[in-house]
């Protein structure tokens, strides 16, 4: 009887049981049918993978994960930290020696300003006879640690010889050095970052386009992106000539002399790498007015015109929060039609827009509106949902540059970065650098570890962005065919020797 009792006593809890199994088993069909309609939105949804790419993807996916089980234990989150915190930590991690190596295709997302290797730029300073810098405290005219080339005895006062003043002060070169590049003290509000990120511009700007120095300025900062897995690069700078030298301090030089040097830089790359391109954005500075721009625009096509396989396009470029608003200058964009059908040439728009963390920024309806190719930034389009449906449907491109936006203090963690929800909703998406030299690294590798650990990725994102740099570039579609063909080798070289090494 009370075996009987007993056995009794569990049939209708293990019915319960049997029924709450069977629906769970349903919600969780349920569960898997939004998770594949939400994967199947992604912007790598049709990736497909080898299967040396899911040995790979495998291999990297354990260590990423024994990565993050570690953060979360010692509750230290590198891409939640501020960068030169955890840069050190960062080159330490087998990813980063793995993402080192991965051919990153195009940089799409770079100011020659600022470009290379900081170190560099002050060595060269330094070894310069006739560099000068300021070394006093700044004022209307200068700021503290601007260089510029001068005759003896002509040099304004406040600037010194560097070579001598490095001579004077064993502490010269690592003051220098901290005046052109941020680190763990800069200010975490983005305004005040942006007043220092300007002056760094203001010091580097002489010795960049002295011209002596800019075509070893250019091939040093090549061969860093090059030695970092990247054969595709576009520059946004002004394509004319701004370079000056001792007999010519206002500038003036011919732009046929700038254009040959662009094309020497090519050359001495594709010594090394066959498939190395190089393509220039024009800019000019949101804050002018729209004559002055006006003239500027003109004289970009005019420059289009004569050198076609070197000018690719048109960007505004400076602080968004604090400069003139994209509509400001809508007018004078819409005056582009007209003038490229008088002209016969094509001078497409690439414009910095939605680099701002204010609702009421709404620059990125002109950009849209006005045909960009491809969005600088574009950090706050996550704010307007139609637009989002817009960039996808017309196939624009986010050029998101996440450690520049954390750097530059629009925000702390990089797992809440807007752009992996873009990614998520199909939003067509590379990952560039902006500022490396003033940013303290170089190359991409920072960026694709941070985005990788951040957002959780596996290796068809790193390749459907890889891919992405060069299918959204500045190139025509011959140059974008061979462009693939040359990085699907160096991908495919990348996975077996990666797999081979670990």
């Amino acid at each position: 009887m009370k075996k009987v009792a007993l056995t009794a006593f569990f049939l209708f809890p293990l019915f319960l049981f049997s029924q709450t199994d069977q629906v769970f088993e349903q919600y969780l069909e349920q569960r898997r049918i939004l998770m594949a309609a939400d994967s199947a939105l992604y912007f790598d949804a049709k990736v497909r993978l080898s299967p040396a790419e899911v040995q790979l993807n495998q291999l990297m996916q354990i260590e990423q994960r024994q990565l993050l089980d570690h953060y979360r234990q010692t509750h230290f989150f590198p891409p939640a930290r501020d960068f030169y915190q955890s840069k050190q930590h960062i080159e330490g991690t087998k990813i980063f020696t793995v993402l080192r190596q991965m051919p990153k295709g195009g940089i799409l997302h770079l100011h020659q300003l600022a470009m290379g290797d900081a170190q560099w730029v002050v060595d060269k300073a330094i070894a310069t006879p006739e560099m000068h810098v300021f070394w006093a405290e700044s004022n209307d005219t200068y700021v503290k640690g601007q260089l510029c080339a001068y005759s003896a005895g002509k040099a304004p006062k406040g600037f010194q010889p560097t070579g001598a003043l490095n001579a004077r002060d064993d502490s010269f070169s690592d003051q220098l050095y901290k005046l052109i590049t941020f680190d763990e003290d800069i200010d975490r509000d983005s305004v005040d970052i942006w007043y220092e990120f300007e002056a760094i511009f203001q010091r580097i700007y002489r010795f960049v386009t002295y011209r002596p120095i800019f075509p070893e300025y250019l091939n040093r900062g090549l061969d860093v992106l090059v030695e970092d897995g990247i054969q595709h690069v576009e520059l946004r700078m002004p394509f004319r000539n701004r370079m000056y030298d001792l007999e010519h301090p206002t500038g003036g030089l011919p732009v046929e002399e700038f254009a040959q040097i662009l094309e020497r830089a090519v050359d001495r790359q594709r010594q090394k790498d066959l498939a190395f391109t190089l393509k220039v954005i024009h800019t000019d500075l949101r804050f002018k007015s729209n004559a002055v721009i006006w003239e500027d625009i003109q004289e970009a096509v005019s420059m289009k015109k004569r050198y076609p396989d070197w000018l690719k396009g048109y960007d505004l470029v400076a602080e968004e929060d604090n400069g003139e608003a994209t509509l400001f200058h809508a007018k004078t964009f819409l005056r582009l039609d007209s003038l490229e059908k008088e002209r016969k040439v094509e001078l497409p728009l690439y414009l910095h827009d939605g680099e701002s963390d204010w609702a009421s920024v709404a620059n990125l309806y002109d950009a849209i509106l006005l045909g960009t190719r491809r969005i600088g930034h574009g950090f706050n389009l996550f704010r307007f949902p139609n637009l989002i449906e817009l960039v996808k449907r017309n196939n624009v491109c986010i050029e998101v540059n996440p450690l520049s936006n954390q750097i530059l203090g629009y925000l702390r963690d990089l797992r809440i970065h807007p752009a992996s929800t873009y990614l998520r909703r199909g939003v067509d998406c590379i990952i560039s650098s902006d500022d490396p030299l003033i940013f303290d690294y170089e190359g991409l590798t920072y960026d694709f570890w941070s985005v990788y650990m951040a957002w959780e990725l596996d290796l068809a994102a790193l390749k459907q962005l890889c891919r992405n740099s060069l299918e959204h570039a500045a190139l025509s579609e011959e140059e974008k065919t061979e462009a693939l063909a040359a990085w699907e080798a160096k991908w495919m070289q990348f996975v077996e020797q990666t797999i081979a090494n670990w």
